[in-house]
């Protein structure tokens, strides 16, 4: 496959759910500046959520492997060195020996595609079909 064929994430749906976190926290701030407790808590809950999502939107599935952006800075996963692959509705979990990236297949502008990309790319023991 040629890199034009790689699964595309949605982006405007993503960046709306960042952009609701951030009005979230915005409006805990004001809840916490009133003396709310609530306040303290939607920032901590909104900024989870966020941070989530930015990991889902910084995906990238190449022909190389796949990478995220994590705390640690981008992690990246080549296809060679997945080891165990687990499989849901919503998302792939592809381990390696040292680390482990979960992929919400969600994201992506066609789900199917982007499920069968990844599944051509595995190391052939590891393919579902």
């Amino acid at each position: 496959m040629t890199p034009a064929e790689t699964p595309k994430l949605i982006y405007p749906l993503a960046f709306e759910a960042l952009i609701l976190g951030f009005l979230v926290i915005a409006g805990g701030l004001w809840l916490g500046a009133m003396g709310n407790a609530y306040g303290i808590f939607s920032i901590f809950g909104a900024s989870v959520l966020i941070l989530l999502k930015i990991r889902n939107v910084s995906t990238r599935v190449t022909e190389e492997g796949v990478s995220q952006l994590t705390f640690r800075g981008r992690v990246h996963l080549s296809w060679s060195e997945v080891t165990q692959v687990t499989r849901t509705p919503l998302s792939f979990t592809l381990a390696g020996a040292e680390r482990r990236l979960v992929v919400s297949v969600e994201e992506f502008a066609d789900s199917a595609a982007a499920i069968s990309y990844m599944e051509s790319h595995l190391p052939s023991k590891l393919r579902s079909n």
